[in-house]
């Protein structure tokens, strides 16, 4: 296996705090003990204070390790929205989020450019604005990124704003810094990506939704493009439908293929999963998940399977 870590996302704000330490000794004996700090929990101690001690001691007392961070995200937060009213905020954010991120060990801050403001038809801003607001915010955030000694990873989504060419727009841009990278979301580039057979009908909603200006522009050769600048990748399997963040080997990637890839990138630092734990249904569609949804024990065997590869 690489040098880098594998880190374990969970969703710790799905249950309440006191619950926490027992999630962590299930980790724990499983070997466990690296774990993706997420966008949930880094927005809950920018906004509360006290609950930062709260992560520093669940660190300390346990012994576990911070070593991801997924930067706070959402319409009030990517990097490109256009209220210029909320972007000073917004920026100072990510400044905290990266310092934060620097006092846990953190090694890749994964960012989103933003959607939002393209694809909803009321605000649609085009690309080259965006791009603009994005690099305004980076502007500031990577020299703190590189005197924090963190990578920021910018992912590759499935709308326009987030395709695998405006990822590198952005690592080009920043390309003589240590400090800027990719993260390489495998669930998004499935989605993206065309296979023999497949309907364009059968897609979500959201995917025509998102692509209303021109189209849906699939993408077949994301990993080739981004190969070189991956320092972190989210990984997680889908029907190249929907965004259903299945566990691996539910969806119709070919991990065989994929993961020897994944491990020969030259700048990887770690990789992460980042399995939705639910049943049924939720925003991305019907969900591959068992009755009862995904145990602890099926993610860490899943994990440790694929990583055998």
């Amino acid at each position: 296996m690489s040098e880098a870590y594998l880190a374990y996302n969970f969703h710790w704000m799905d249950f309440p705090q006191e619950k926490w330490p027992f999630i962590i000794r299930e980790y724990l004996d499983y070997g466990i003990e690296h774990f993706v700090f997420t966008d949930q929990l880094i927005r809950k101690c920018l906004d509360e204070p006290e609950f930062l001690d709260y992560m520093k001691s669940l660190c300390a007392e346990y012994g576990v390790h911070f070593v991801a961070m997924h930067a706070i995200c959402g319409r009030n937060d990517d990097l490109n929205i256009i209220e210029q009213e909320q972007r000073p905020r917004m920026i100072a954010e990510h400044i905290r989020s990266l310092q934060i991120a620097a006092d846990f060990g953190v090694k890749t801050y994964t960012v989103h450019p933003g959607a939002y403001f393209h694809v909803v038809p009321q605000y649609h801003t085009p690309l080259e604005i965006l791009r603009r607001n994005t690099l305004e915010a980076l502007d500031v955030m990577v020299p703190v990124a590189e005197k924090c000694g963190v990578v920021i990873a910018v992912e590759n989504s499935f709308e326009p704003p987030n395709s695998p060419d405006e990822v590198l727009y952005y690592v080009n841009h920043y390309s003589s810094s240590p400090a800027v990278g990719v993260c390489y979301d495998t669930g998004h580039a499935n989605l993206m990506a065309p296979f023999p057979g497949k309907k364009s009908e059968l897609y979500a909603s959201y995917m025509p939704s998102s692509w209303w200006e021109n189209g849906i522009i699939e993408e077949p050769a994301a990993l080739d493009k981004l190969f070189p600048y991956i320092v972190t990748t989210h990984i997680h399997d889908n029907n190249g439908y929907g965004d259903l963040h299945s566990m691996p080997y539910d969806g119709n990637i070919d991990w065989s293929q994929l993961m020897p890839r994944l491990r020969s990138c030259p700048r990887m630092l770690e990789y992460q999963t980042e399995v939705c734990f639910q049943c049924g249904e939720n925003w991305a569609g019907k969900l591959l998940a068992p009755k009862g949804g995904y145990s602890i024990k099926r993610q860490v065997e899943t994990f440790r399977k694929l990583f055998s590869l």
